[in-house]
C-alpha cells in the first residue's frame, strides 16, 4: 500500500518533542595510537540536527526530491506468514531496500552529502560492515558530485564482491580493512575499520569522515520511514497501538519507523532488536566508552560492552559492533524502547520462512527484524494488534550468510559476563 500517501516534508527529532538532552561527548586522546589526525568537522545543520531545538525539521528541496524517485515505500500485509505462524496479530511489512542502495540507509545518506556539499566538503570518507551504508554513501556522493572512499571490513570485502562492485560502479574507492587491529589483535569487526577511515579523514584534504550511521541526526533523517508508516496504518483503519519492530545496528530502521509515532504525544512498542552474540541493550553497561577500538573518536555514553570487545563472527556484520547508538541508549534508560535479543540459527529460520510465504529475502541483518516479529507475534498479549517490521536492506548480495546457515555454519554464541566490560 502506498496509495494517498506523500513523501513527508519534515524530519522528526523526537530529542525536542520529549525533552531530551543526551549526555556530552568527550574528547578523545590527542594522539590515538597509530597515528594520523581526524578532520571530524560535520556541518552545522547536522549538528543542529543532533540537539533537541526542533520537533519537526524540513527536508531540503533537492534531499525531497532524491527521496520523491522511489517513496512512499510500500507497507505490505503479510497474510501468507499469518497463516503459516498461526498467528492472530497481523503483520506487516514496511520494505525500505527498493532504491539504488538497497536499503534504508540511503535516506541519511543522501541528507549528510548534501550537507557536506554545501559545506564545501569534496571527499566522503567512511566505514561500512556489510556494505550497505558504503553502498548508501557511494550512491549519494556520486548524486550530489562528491568523491568517496569506503574502509570495508575484511570478511565483508572478500565475501560480498556484488556489494563491493556496486560501490566501485557508483565510483567509490574501496579499500579492504586490515586483518590486524592496534594492540596486535585480529581487525574483523566494524569498530577496526572505524579507525582506518577516520586516519584516512585526517590525511585527505578537503575530506571529511562520516559516522553518520547511528548519529542522532542519521536517526533523525530516516524518520520519512514512520512518518509514512503512521499514515497508511491509519489509511488501513489500523487504530490500535502498533508494535515497531526493527534491528538495532545504528538505529536508523527501528528508530526511523518507530518514533515518528511518538509525535504529538503519541505510544508506541518499539523494539529494537540485536544478535545474543552482541547484546549491547539487554546486557550492556550504560558509560562512556570509545566508539571505534584505536581511540580515534570522542568517547560517548553508550551501552556498550567494552570497546576491546571481540564477539562471535556473526553473519550479520553490520550488527557486529560493541555499543549501542546514543540516542537508543539514552531512550533504553529512559525505557522508552523494548529491546530483544536473538541467536543465528532461528533469525534465519524465520528470514527462510519469510522467503518461503511472502519471496522477500532479507539481509542478515533485516532478517532479526523479521525473527522478532515471528516471535512476537506468538504472545497473547499481541493477538489482534497490528505488528510492523521495517524490511530495512534485501538481502541478494548475502549468499555467502546464507549458505553458512544452510551448511549449519553459523558461529554465534551468548558471551560469558567476562567477557562484557
Amino acid at each position: 500500500m502506498t496509495g494517498g500517501v506523500e513523501v513527508p516534508t519534515h524530519w522528526y527529532n523526537v530529542l525536542a518533542e520529549r525533552g531530551i538532552e543526551l549526555p556530552p561527548e568527550r574528547a578523545a586522546d590527542p594522539s590515538p595510537a597509530g597515528g594520523g589526525g581526524l578532520s571530524a568537522a560535520v556541518p552545522k545543520a547536522l549538528v543542529r540536527q543532533n540537539m533537541p531545538l526542533r520537533p519537526w525539521v524540513e527536508i531540503p528541496e533537492p534531499v525531497r526530491e532524491a527521496y520523491m524517485e522511489w517513496r512512499p515505500t510500500p507497507l505490505v500485509r503479510l497474510r501468507r506468514l499469518e497463516a503459516a505462524l498461526g498467528t492472530e496479530a497481523r503483520l506487516y511489512m514496511k520494505y525500505e531496500a527498493g532504491n539504488v542502495a538497497g536499503s534504508h540507509k540511503y535516506l541519511t545518506a543522501l541528507a549528510q552529502a548534501y550537507y557536506y556539499a554545501e559545506a564545501g566538503v569534496r571527499t566522503l570518507v567512511t566505514s561500512s560492515a556489510a556494505g550497505q551504508w558504503g553502498t548508501a554513501v557511494a550512491a549519494a556522493a556520486a548524486r550530489f558530485d562528491l568523491r568517496c572512499v569506503v574502509h570495508m571490513v575484511p570478511g565483508s570485502f572478500d565475501r560480498k564482491p556484488g556489494r563491493r562492485a556496486a560501490m566501485e560502479l557508483l565510483g567509490a574507492e574501496v579499500l579492504r580493512g586490515a586483518e590486524s587491529a592496534p594492540g596486535g589483535g585480529r581487525g574483523t569487526a566494524l569498530s577496526d575499520v572505524m579507525s582506518e577511515a577516520m586516519k584516512r579523514a585526517g590525511e585527505t584534504e578537503g575530506g571529511r569522515w562520516i559516522l553518520g550511521g547511528s548519529e542522532p541526526f542519521a536517526i533523525l533523517h530516516s524518520t520519512v520511514i514512520g512518518a509514512e508508516t503512521r499514515e497508511q496504518l491509519a489509511g488501513l483503519d489500523e487504530d490500535g497501538e502498533p508494535v515497531l519492530i526493527g534491528y538495532l545496528g545504528g538505529g536508523k530502521n527501528v528508530g526511523g519507523l518507530g518514533l515518528p509515532f511518538l509525535a504529538d504525544g503519541g505510544e508506541a512498542a518499539i523494539v529494537p532488536v540485536e544478535s545474543s552474540s552482541y547484546p549491547v541493550l539487554t546486557r550492556g553497561v550504560y558509560r562512556y566508552d570509545a566508539r571505534d577500538r584505536a581511540g580515534h573518536g570522542s568517547q560517548a555514553k553508550m551501552f556498550t560492552l567494552g570497546s576491546g570487545y571481540a564477539g562471535a563472527p556473526i553473519q550479520a556484520e553490520g550488527m557486529r559492533y560493541h555499543a549501542a547508538p546514543k540516542l537508543f541508549s539514552e531512550l533504553r534508560a529512559r525505557e522508552m524502547v523494548r529491546p530483544e535479543a536473538y541467536d543465528e540459527k532461528p533469525v534465519f529460520d524465520s528470514a527462510r520462512l519469510l522467503l518461503r510465504t511472502e519471496g522477500h529475502l532479507p539481509s542478515a541483518e533485516a532478517a532479526y527484524a523479521v525473527h522478532a516479529a515471528c516471535e512476537m507475534a506468538g504472545r497473547p498479549e499481541n493477538a489482534g494488534r497490528p505488528l510492523v517490521f521495517c524490511l530495512s536492506d534485501h538481502g541478494h548480495y548475502d549468499g555467502d550468510a546464507y549458505r553458512a546457515y544452510l551448511d549449519a555454519q553459523l558461529a554465534g554464541r551468548s558471551p560469558e559476563d567476562s567477557e562484557i566490560a
